[in-house]
């Protein structure tokens, strides 16, 4: 990330280490220590009503108990947090086991950011100057696992009663490396063939290396993650394909969030993350990952049968989306024979997948008839061949299925 003064953090670990310790005078309690080599860190313990609550939740053998406070975030008053492990100058990256009272979200920070970085991403912040990206991950659920990466981890609840969590915690803390790294980026315009419209901001530019691991982030927008894999041989194909110059492909990877916050187990030669608007974005992120070097993957798609999505977007019910060929989402895909194509309206107005073109209309290979919003329609194709498509309702969404 922007290089941030040492003093800066300071202050940041200062300020939130001074609210524990009052949070803890004023309840009158003891902390709680972190065993297995993990940051101490302390909680209040609750009034006489937290403390028969405490007893009621029994201990997971083996793991650490948290009780929550009061979250120290601004805005954030009617909150509770428990902080795990505490904002700290290097990277946390490891996994989580918890086990809590009650439904919880999870939290991770990137920060502090530094001036300027923050534009439009969540911020938590207990002073209003000292600027973290904030990732929170509802998971929906009291008990689970989350692999995690940032400068801080809590668990977390928007009610304003206390909760407990039983954890156990297996990390690293380490300096900024190749290996884990934090980053605040500004998207630039997509410079793949056909996204000329499109928004790209790239974590991992392409590289003969493989690089494996968690990516966490927090964006001023909902976003979309893109990983690359390749470039291809000649001859090998993939379900998607993204290209800087038409003669250059990867095999794209590309996964619709509807999120500005999240954490994602990626694999590839590149990491990036994508919107399809031209306006840009800013997005804040943590990284931890695993290199191969020399070791370029390619797409299993092109040796058998597979699965693949395509999205009908947003706003695809008003012409404009054929100047950039993103009326489908991939609009072209190739595939092996025994694959399926699998159609997502993501767009509140229905539209049809209809094999065949708007000057001929519909060639009776497939039809789906009208596909509402949130709903979908799925072809398996055993024949290798070419088949365009198009929507009946809105003729100027086209698309090519192309199956060898």
């Amino acid at each position: 990330m922007t290089s941030v003064d040492r003093a800066a953090m300071g202050w940041s670990i200062a300020i939130v280490a001074v609210a524990v310790a009052v949070a803890i005078v004023a309840a009158g309690s003891t902390g709680i220590s972190i065993d297995s080599g993990s940051p101490a860190a302390s909680a209040p313990a609750m009034q006489e009503t937290t403390q028969e609550m405490v007893l009621t939740k029994s201990k997971i053998p083996g793991y650490d108990r948290l009780t929550s406070i009061i979250d120290l975030g601004m805005g954030h008053d009617q909150h509770q947090l428990a902080i795990i492990l505490p904002p700290s100058d290097k990277v946390y990256s490891g996994t989580l086991r918890y086990d809590a009272s009650e439904l919880i979200q999870l939290v991770s920070l990137v920060g502090p950011l530094g001036s300027g970085e923050d534009n439009g991403q969540p911020i938590w912040t207990p002073d209003g100057t000292t600027k973290f990206a904030l990732t929170l991950v509802d998971p929906k659920n009291s008990n689970g696992e989350w692999d995690f990466v940032g400068n801080a981890l809590a668990v977390h609840t928007m009610n304003t009663n206390p909760f407990i969590v039983d954890y156990r915690v297996t990390f690293d803390e380490s300096p900024e490396s190749d290996s884990v790294m934090t980053g605040t980026v500004e998207s630039i315009p997509d410079p793949g063939v056909g996204h000329e419209f499109h928004s790209l901001a790239i974590i991992i530019p392409p590289s003969e290396d493989v690089f494996t691991g968690t990516f966490s982030y927090s964006a001023s927008e909902p976003i979309q993650l893109v990983s690359l894999k390749g470039p291809l041989r000649p001859g090998e194909t993939a379900p998607m394909i993204w290209t800087p110059d038409g003669s250059t492909n990867f095999a794209l990877t590309f996964v619709e969030t509807n999120d500005q916050m999240g954490v994602w187990e990626f694999s590839g030669n590149a990491l990036a993350t994508h919107t399809m608007n031209r306006d840009g974005f800013t997005v804040s992120y943590a990284v931890s990952l695993e290199k191969t070097s020399g070791m370029t993957t390619t797409s299993a798609a092109s040796t058998g049968p597979t699965t693949v999505e395509v999205s009908m977007p947003t706003g695809t019910s008003v012409p404009g989306c054929e100047e950039t060929d993103a009326c489908y989402i991939p609009s072209s895909v190739s595939i092996s024979t025994g694959s399926t194509v699998v159609w997502m309206n993501d767009d509140t107005a229905a539209h049809t997948v209809t094999s065949g073109g708007p000057a001929g209309g519909p060639d009776g290979v497939f039809d789906s008839s009208l596909v509402m919003g949130g709903a979908s329609f799925e072809v398996t194709f055993d024949d290798a061949g070419s088949y365009d498509y198009f929507c009946m309702v809105h003729p100027w969404m086209t698309g090519t299925i192309n199956v060898s």
